[in-house]
């Protein structure tokens, strides 16, 4: 329980000036609530959540009122029923600089390459597609807007988000390690 105040605590402070649009919400379970693979009672029960788990609620429409959320206490995401989730706080995206530009590329699109140079597999939400990652695995995305919001956290590490304002026809690299 004190793991997850602190978290909640660090996320507050650094967010407490935030002035950019764009939002995730950090939440809780009503009470003890089955985590899902997909949205709806007929996907598979993932685990349990304890209602002191802290939840981030990712920024996408609910389905079937299943809402996706990423739990931090055991660095996964899944789906729960939205109504059974307490919203404590709303936290706005800052402006930040995690993804280096490596230079120009041919297809007028933004390539991001996503490298884990860590032994823990790392999850990754970007404007609203979620990939894990694999310890030393690397992807590479083609997205073609520029404006990329973003969340990652892996297990015993401080979730990292924020946004960024890429320039299309270049490529550009997020390195994660520890």
């Amino acid at each position: 329980m004190m793991k997850i105040k602190l978290v909640f605590l660090f996320l507050s402070m650094v967010i407490a000036s935030f002035q950019v649009s764009g939002q995730l919400k950090l939440g809780s379970a009503k009470s003890e609530i089955n985590f899902r693979e997909g949205p709806g009672i007929n996907f598979k029960v993932v685990s349990t959540i304890d209602k002191s788990n802290l939840l981030v609620i990712l920024p996408r429409e609910s389905r079937n009122n299943f809402i996706e959320v990423f739990d931090i206490e055991s660095s996964s995401n899944g789906f729960v029923s939205e109504n059974l989730i307490s919203v404590i706080d709303t936290l706005h995206f800052q402006k930040q600089h995690f993804f280096e530009r490596s230079g120009p590329n041919e297809t007028g699109d933004i390539e991001i390459d996503l490298v884990n140079q860590t032994s823990k597999t790392l999850f990754v939400w970007i404007n609203k597609n979620t990939y894990n990652l694999l310890p030393f695995e690397k992807k590479v995305l083609d997205l073609n807007t520029e404006e990329i919001t973003f969340f990652s956290s892996a297990p015993g590490l401080f979730p990292v988000f924020g946004k960024e304002i890429l320039k299309k026809g270049s490529s550009y690299r997020w390195n994660f390690s520890l």
